[in-house]
């Protein structure tokens, strides 16, 4: 027979049919030795029930556990069973339990099964909960919060610490966090509830720089010296990259760049490139996950740093070159060093800056030579230069998806004109000349390519220009002056009259202008969709919130409630917001999109004690 404690067998378990046979069988042997339990024999003429080990069980953030206990309980008479929960919460329907816990963790639910005849047993069972989506709320300035973007409830992370200001939320779910000054960095794991110090030994700040597409973190501890570490929360390892110390008598030089190839699954290499100070010069390494090796990239006798990592992983650095300018060199595991454009005499000894990258790859540069800034491309699977635009003072401006490079011209006196250059086709055309200075203010996305332009000589009109040989312009004229506010997510752009009139939205699939009225309109945030956004509008004196949901080509009141609220965030569905109190404290409040409806999440105690409430990010993780 497997061991029992009390009435939970805690061995594994034979299927209940087997055990009944097993049963009967040892009566019979036992002859005139009756045992405990056998039917007609022992001392009691009613056992309680029986509850074998219940495995692990597992759920999303957010979603209902239910499970069937029933498969675990056997009562011996074959009385009809009760369940009901002694803790952990949640209710039974017959013998099936369901729940949806509050948030990320780990829970244990104890209940009890009853005969119906006097006899009752306890069981338990262990429940993970391995996902959430979550907002980062700073309490005042003194505590720090996850409030489940799914359930509404609050996990405390911090309280009476200095400052304490989320880094990054991590794909697992715990997140990084920096307190006090010195700064001290900080993991906290929502599965387990506990925070854990990272180079508790430092004795200057201990700094968040950036993760890994595989959660480790890099930061950088000072003391006597600086160190570059790389913190694997999982196992809790840390290791030493690298370590810079100060000549004898000086200071610390600023800390350097660092930059991660492969942030995202999609670029796993996790390679960590850094610069190492020398007496003030820097020179350039790199940091191999996947085989635990650092190695020098450059260590030339000048001045190096980092710029940029590349979509395809490769590191763009800069160097200071034989005559004092400045030259770029580009660098990837496996194909080596190349210096940027550097076939081209004419170039050479110009001071080279990047500016921008194409989906390629390609190197966006200027070229200045102290008169001229000139712009250019570079190709690193060819190594072949493009010329953008020569002579005069280009400038940079941006890139749309399809490579299209846009630009301005000064020529001088205040006229600036705007044009765009297509790394793939080097198909060029004019965005936009006239005889004042052209503003580039984004690009939209949509059916093409558009600048979203304007002229200081114009500032009453917005214009979507697009990017092909022979671009269209369509303009919305605002009827007042008229200011730049972002490009979303669905590739809209967006406008605003100056005196919150008006919100122009530009349609880039339709390639059309809409527009909203009302008064004191502002944009504030993203909507939950990608081509939605957050508003505020002035109505009785008082600021309330409203979302633009563009799918329903229409507006959501957010909150018209009495006072002022404040956009905060918007995830999972949800839109963050604050509001003050009759004390003056700003309580946070969820509207929820799909039912419209607002649930207040903090408030102050009945002595007017309370907080300023703001959220600080948002992130989802799964274990």
């Amino acid at each position: 027979m497997t061991a029992t404690t009390g009435h939970r067998i805690t061995g594994e378990m034979a299927p209940m049919g087997k055990r009944l046979s097993i049963l009967s069988a040892a009566c019979m042997l036992a002859g005139l030795h009756v045992l405990a339990g056998c039917s007609g024999g022992g001392t009691s003429s009613n056992a309680a029930p029986r509850i074998s080990s219940i495995p692990q069980q597992s759920v999303a953030g957010g979603a209902a556990l239910s499970l069937d206990v029933g498969d675990y309980t056997i009562d011996r008479e074959g009385a009809s069973l009760t369940y009901t929960v002694a803790s952990g919460g949640g209710s039974f329907a017959g013998s099936t339990y369901s729940h949806t816990f509050a948030t990320m963790g780990t829970y244990m639910v104890e209940f009890d099964v009853a005969d119906g005849v006097g006899k009752t047993s306890r069981g338990e069972f262990r429940v993970e909960v391995t996902s959430a989506k979550f907002a980062v709320v700073g309490e005042g300035t003194t505590g720090l919060l996850l409030a489940d973007a799914d359930t509404d409830e609050l996990v405390r992370v911090a309280s009476s610490v200095a400052t304490p200001v989320t880094e990054e939320g991590l794909a697992d779910g715990r997140m990084a966090y920096t307190v006090g000054n010195p700064a001290q960095l900080w993991v906290f794991d929502p599965m387990t509830r506990t925070s854990t110090r990272l180079s508790a030994d430092a004795t200057g700040n201990v700094n968040y720089v950036a993760k890994t597409s595989d959660d480790r973190i890099l930061y950088t501890a000072v003391s006597a010296t600086r160190r570059l570490l790389l913190n694997n929360p999982t196992t809790g390892v840390t290791r030493a990259l690298a370590e810079e110390v100060p000549a004898a008598g000086a200071a610390l030089p600023a800390p350097a760049t660092v930059l991660v190839n492969g942030t995202t699954t999609s670029n796993p290499n996790n390679v960590v490139f850094f610069t190492l100070l020398d007496g003030g010069q820097g020179d350039i390494y790199y940091y191999d996950i996947s085989d635990d090796s650092v190695v020098a990239v450059s260590t030339a006798s000048t001045d190096e740093r980092l710029v940029e990592v590349l979509p395809n992983g490769a590191l763009v650095f800069s160097r200071v070159g034989g005559g004092g300018e400045t030259d770029l060199f580009y660098f990837r595991i496996g194909t080596g060093l190349v210096e940027v454009a550097a076939a081209s005499s004419t170039l050479d000894p110009m001071n080279k800056t990047f500016v921008g990258e194409g989906s390629g790859s390609q190197v966006v540069f200027t070229a200045s030579d102290g008169t001229d800034t000139e712009l250019y491309s570079w190709a690193p699977g060819n190594g072949q230069v493009a010329t953008i635009h020569s002579g005069g003072t280009a400038a940079f401006a941006a890139i749309g998806s399809g490579n299209e490079v846009v630009y301005t011209v000064d020529n001088g006196g205040g006229d600036v004109d705007a044009f765009f250059y297509d790394l793939d086709s080097a198909i060029t055309a004019t965005v936009r000349n006239a005889a004042d200075t052209t503003s580039v203010f984004g690009i939209a996305e949509g059916s093409s390519s558009f600048a979203i332009v304007q002229g200081s000589g114009a500032t009453s009109s917005v214009l979507a220009v697009s990017l092909v040989a022979s671009p269209v312009t369509t303009t919305h004229a605002g009827g007042g002056a008229m200011q730049f506010e972002r490009v979303l997510g669905n590739g809209d752009a967006l406008a605003r009259r100056t005196d919150g009139t008006a919100i122009a939205i530009f349609d880039a699939s339709a390639t059309s202008w809409s527009t909203i009225s009302g008064t004191g309109l502002d944009v504030v945030g993203a909507g939950v969709d990608d081509g939605d956004f957050v508003y505020e509008q002035t109505a009785s004196s008082q600021v309330d919130l409203a979302m633009w949901d563009a799918s329903g080509s229409a507006s959501v009141d957010v909150s018209t409630t009495t006072g002022d609220d404040t956009w905060q965030a918007t995830t999972n569905g949800k839109v963050y917001f604050v509001r003050d109190d009759t004390y003056g404290n700003a309580n946070l409040f969820v509207f929820k999109v799909a039912t419209t409806t607002a649930t207040q999440l903090t408030e102050s105690d009945a002595n007017g004690v309370g907080f300023d409430y703001t959220v600080q990010d948002t992130y989802s993780g799964t274990r």
